[in-house]
């Protein structure tokens, strides 16, 4: 558990999806009986996806940043820095964040920083950003997450198929007028890295990629390659109910925040079944969780701020506010935060 003193605060939020909807009941390898039966287990009814190969995240990274930009009235020579968090980045090298301060415009002298995470990115995000504004006296920045995850998706593995959405997030940060306390939790199992992994991606990682990568394989009656994400639902599932609610009560307790005082809770959104059981056992009002997956899917590093833009989206959000990311890895991240007037965008569509 750490508590961090800082003069940096989250000035606004913005989120970009595709244009293009999954409807899951339109999809063909199940059927009508098993589709019902997953929407109401997973409560995914659809999603947005990448419509193309062309489609990358530093697409919806770009216009999910020019909107933030707009709405909060920056000049983009004020911006200092920019992480961008994902991993689905454009290409293996360079960083993808230097590729988006060239599309945006940026200053040549603005601090770039790629990280590569997934479901547990934001709280890893806010915190370095907070960093950055303490120890370099930088005045705003942007930080950028998010992830296009259908990409590496085999259409006829229904594990990964039909939970994951694509899309990004952009939270601006800023240098405020007074001091903010934020509490920060952090958990990394590394035991657990097979649990969501792609097996081969390059040339240079541990299984270097071969043609015989791209052959299809049936394995237990799922079809995909080594280039596709692998999924151990059971263990992501025992993780998120067994580890998550302990560390969101231990960190409540150790910021000394009462319950009653908690305005929102915005988890990871991984599926219906995991939040509920988390829900449960937290034993906070269930009104304070906002959720997004019924619309968006499992969208990885970006469903905190997506559901937030889905909540609040044309408004402004102030109070105490638990936020949970946790998933691949095995990681989790956590953080208790008080919004004070931080703007909300509406919500962007990208069209291919």
């Amino acid at each position: 558990m750490n508590l961090t003193k800082s003069i940096a605060k989250i000035a606004g939020i913005s989120a970009c999806v595709p244009k293009y909807k999954y409807s899951t009941i339109n999809y063909p390898f199940l059927s009508k009986e098993k589709l019902k039966k997953f929407i109401t287990i997973t409560g995914i009814k659809e999603r947005r996806i990448a419509k193309s190969s062309n489609l990358c995240t530093s697409d919806l990274a770009i216009k999910a940043s020019e909107r933030l930009i707009q709405d909060l009235g920056w000049k983009k020579e004020d911006i200092d820095f920019l992480i961008f968090i994902s991993q689905t980045s454009d290409y293996l090298t360079p960083a993808t964040s230097i590729i988006i301060q060239n599309k945006l415009g940026l200053k040549k002298s603005v601090y770039t920083l790629d990280i590569n995470l997934g479901c547990s990115g934001f709280a890893y995000g806010i915190s370095n950003s907070f960093s950055l504004i303490r120890n370099f006296n930088f005045k705003k920045g942007l930080f950028i997450i998010g992830d296009t995850l259908s990409r590496v998706c085999n259409v006829k593995d229904q594990s990964t198929w039909l939970l994951f959405g694509d899309g990004c997030g952009a939270i601006g940060i800023e240098k405020g007028n007074k001091m903010k306390k934020t509490f920060f939790d952090f958990f990394t199992d590394g035991s657990g890295y097979k649990d969501i992994i792609v097996p081969s991606h390059s040339l240079s990682g541990r299984n270097p990629l071969k043609i015989d990568d791209f052959k299809y394989k049936n394995k237990d009656g799922v079809i995909k390659s080594n280039i596709n994400m692998s999924l151990n639902g059971p263990n992501i599932f025992s993780f998120s109910t067994s580890v998550i609610p302990k560390k969101l009560k231990e960190l409540i307790h150790f910021s000394k925040t009462s319950p009653s005082k908690i305005k929102y809770c915005f988890l990871h959104q991984a599926n219906k079944l995991i939040n509920d059981t988390i829900i449960e056992k937290l034993k906070l009002k269930k009104t304070i969780f906002p959720s997004s997956i019924k619309q968006f899917g499992n969208t990885s590093s970006a469903t905190i701020p997506l559901t937030i833009v889905k909540q609040l989206g044309g408004k402004k959000i102030s109070g105490t506010t638990l936020l949970s990311g946790f998933g691949v890895g095995l990681s989790a991240a956590n953080m208790i935060y008080n919004f004070d007037n931080c703007k909300i965008s509406k919500l962007t569509f990208f069209d291919e």
